[in-house]
């Protein structure tokens, strides 16, 4: 997952709603995306227990371990694959539909695997359950418009442009949800026995 989100970042076409904020905060700060995407899911790791309280599962606090490795692999693959070509737009848009893929596929695992969810996708899904007792699909989609207004807001006050916002976010917004239940759907039968 975490070369997907690099991919999206190394592609500069936008990166996923996810990594809007800490690409733009990288862009402002002495900081990776890696670090602040570390902080900002810290954050909503902080918000389900306010929010959940007592009925917070401790199992949840394993949040924390996949989030760190997730982080650190956003900064290594950004480190590590910098050096790919992105001189023509054509570069461009295979490297953010395989960083989609990458993302995507990555989440679908996941979700298969019943594992833990990134704190993003679990205080969605604590907001949708508990707050305002919603579907889980409409609210993660504000959560994640939320994040890019965010980042548009905080690069405009900040740099004075739109950095890290561009049709590759629309894309990433378009297709990873698609490709993560695709890969959940389609492997599910490994489950089955």
């Amino acid at each position: 997952m975490g070369l997907g989100v690099a991919l999206s970042v190394i592609a500069s076409l936008g990166t996923s709603p996810i990594s809007c904020f800490p690409y733009v905060v990288s862009e402002i700060l002495p900081v990776s995306v890696g670090t602040v995407t570390f902080i900002m899911n810290f954050i909503f790791l902080l918000a389900q227990i306010a929010i959940l309280k007592k009925d917070f599962n401790p199992w949840q606090i394993l949040q924390l371990p996949t989030l760190l490795v997730f982080s650190a692999c956003i900064d290594w693959n950004i480190m590590m694959f910098s050096w790919l070509p992105i001189d023509t737009y054509l570069l461009q848009i295979v490297w953010m539909l395989a960083g989609c893929l990458i993302l995507g596929t990555g989440i679908g695992l996941l979700l298969l695997a019943d594992y833990v969810m990134m704190p993003a996708d679990y205080l969605s899904r604590t907001i949708a359950s508990v707050v305002v007792k919603k579907d889980f699909g409409k609210v993660k989609v504000a959560f994640d418009v939320t994040l890019v207004c965010i980042a548009a807001v905080t690069s405009l006050i900040f740099l004075h442009e739109i950095v890290g916002i561009r049709e590759g976010s629309l894309i990433a917004a378009l297709t990873v949800g698609i490709i993560a239940r695709t890969v959940a759907a389609k492997l599910s039968f490994l489950l089955k026995n």
